[in-house]
């Protein structure tokens, strides 16, 4: 196990650590096309070469992109990525029912229909448990469900909703998950925390990605779930200044060192976040200087 893994799983196991892991879920393809598109054998390549620049020790990798996974070889595609703890994701339940009808109509059928929601979820996990499985054979370290199902005032549907249908689908996605040794993490945008509970209980063990926008702060969600979940991601390089985006990165240092977060972004890296609070977050980049 390499530094970057084992720094990684520290994090997650909450043991102590000498800094903390760095870390982005989303890496999007026009940002590793402009910069890390040359000379490129493919998406692994960019990913790999894009993590190395950034200095990050968490990358995550689009599964839900058809020349990401199911054409590719395990063993060749994600080779530059070995040193890394790589995180699958996969889109859940609530993204495939927006991707499917709008997300008007989707949110609609919800309260007419829970019924589109539970036959799209049953076809979703058949189509999961086939990247996990890759994912596991391409030796990644985890798989993150990734859903929006918040905005900055909480879920976008009855919290009944959640629990009574939404949530047993993702305790089945984590069980997946597990079942091949991997760890299961989950992301969603907005005011996550009145699920936060549950999605413990659902077995996942880290949460991307703390939205500062929506009023959650990454210390109170640390006091109050203690070592029982991990975090990710923190910074918002688009909202906050420099200045800020240093601070913080400093106070973060200083009091998570006992493990528990991987610091990043809160809304992954495109060319509409390339700027000042990406190079604020990342100032080390060696591959040229950001624009």
């Amino acid at each position: 196990m390499g530094e970057r893994v084992e720094s990684v799983m520290k994090s997650l196991d909450h043991l102590d650590l000498a800094s903390l892991p760095r870390g982005e879920l989303f890496l999007g393809r026009d940002f590793l096309d402009q910069w890390f598109g040359r000379s490129c054998e493919g998406y692994g390549e960019q990913l790999g070469r894009a993590a190395e620049a950034l200095g990050l020790s968490v990358v995550g990798a689009d599964l839900d992109n058809g020349d990401a996974w199911h054409v590719a070889k395990p063993c060749g595609t994600y080779k530059k990525l070995e040193d890394y703890f790589v995180v699958g994701c996969i889109n859940g339940p609530i993204s495939c029912l927006v991707a499917r009808y709008g997300f008007l109509p989707a949110m609609a059928s919800i309260h007419r229909d829970r019924s589109l929601f539970s036959d799209g979820a049953e076809d979703l996990l058949k189509e999961v448990e086939r990247k996990i499985a890759f994912a596991n054979a391409c030796g990644f370290g985890a798989v993150a469900i990734t859903d929006d199902i918040a905005g900055n005032k909480g879920l976008f549907f009855p919290y009944d909703f959640f629990v009574g249908t939404v949530w047993p689908v993702y305790r089945q996605l984590a069980a997946l998950i597990k079942e091949k040794g991997l760890r299961a993490f989950f992301h969603s945008d907005g005011d996550t925390r009145r699920v936060i509970e549950p999605l413990i209980l659902a077995g996942y063990e880290c949460i991307h990605p703390v939205d500062a926008q929506a009023g959650i702060n990454v210390y109170d969600l640390r006091k109050e779930f203690g070592q029982r979940v991990s975090f990710m991601g923190h910074i918002d390089i688009m909202a906050w200044p420099e200045e800020k985006i240093r601070a913080e990165i400093g106070l973060a240092e200083t009091a998570c060192l006992g493990g528990g977060l991987i610091l990043g972004s809160t809304c992954g890296i495109s060319m509409k976040t390339v700027g000042l609070g990406l190079r604020a977050l990342y100032p080390g980049r060696r591959d040229g200087a950001w624009p």
